[in-house]
């Protein structure tokens, strides 16, 4: 990812207590120490139960700063390591915009199904029944969902996701098996194509695997009616099924 000179209108001062999240998903609390000439920042390597958090030169790491309009999210690059004395540091530089996490907007029904990500192309034309043009998308990758709401999906993938990239998404809600519904002559649930573009990509627990957050766009009110009727749904169900236990 090319370096944004362009940093939005909340920036990252001196003296910000910040979270980093680490490559494996682990959340560090730490503070940013100084400044190199606008460019990058100095902040100290924080350690949990007196172990420094693992950090190598070039590491892709997320900063999370907060303010009174709320919490924001830059993606930062490790330059260099540095020790002073028993302190260890590491040089920061900023790599995209702070993006603001916004609130939540709709319940999140936390479900796993098979999802199929496409390229988004500008001349893209999509029909939310069926996409037509699908033998010549260009395949992502196959992945899994976490959650999903009406106005989005959170997904492990295992490829890092440009923010603010848009692609098409191929849903299987009906939780059966790829290997079983590709031997059904007929689906029980027909796939879902929704576009989406991706709000968040920050590393996961697993190696080489990434919590990417993809909001809806061009959702027609009756598809929109339709994914809130799912949630609710499976929401009562995986109630029921928990009462049962």
């Amino acid at each position: 990812m090319d370096i944004d000179q362009s940093i939005g209108d909340e920036e990252i001062v001196v003296g910000d207590r910040v979270d980093i999240v680490a490559q494996m998903g682990q959340v560090y609390r730490t503070m940013i120490e100084d400044r190199l000439n606008n460019g990058p920042f100095l902040v100290g390597i924080p350690s949990r139960r007196g172990v420094f958090m693992q950090v190598d030169q070039d590491d892709d790491l997320y900063l999370v700063f907060y303010r009174e309009t709320g919490r924001y999210i830059a993606q930062m690059k490790v330059i260099a390591l540095e020790t002073r004395g028993a302190v260890r540091y590491m040089w920061l530089l900023q790599k995209t915009t702070a993006q603001k996490n916004q609130r939540r907007e709709a319940f999140r029904l936390l479900i796993s199904f098979d999802v199929h990500i496409f390229e988004y192309g500008s001349t893209t034309e999509i029909s939310h029944a069926y996409w037509a043009d699908e033998v010549n998308a260009v395949s992502t990758e196959e992945v899994n969902s976490r959650d999903l709401s009406v106005t989005g999906i959170s997904l492990l993938t295992r490829k890092a996701y440009e923010l603010e990239g848009r692609h098409i998404l191929k849903l299987h809600m009906d939780l059966t098996p790829p290997g079983v519904r590709e031997r059904m002559p007929v689906n029980t649930t027909p796939a879902l194509y929704l576009t989406a573009t991706v709000k968040r990509c920050a590393p996961w627990r697993a190696v080489n695997s990434f919590n990417t957050g993809m909001q809806f766009f061009g959702v027609t009110k009756n598809m929109s009616e339709g994914i809130a009727r799912y949630v609710l749904d499976e929401q009562q169900k995986q109630i029921k099924r928990r009462r049962l236990l």
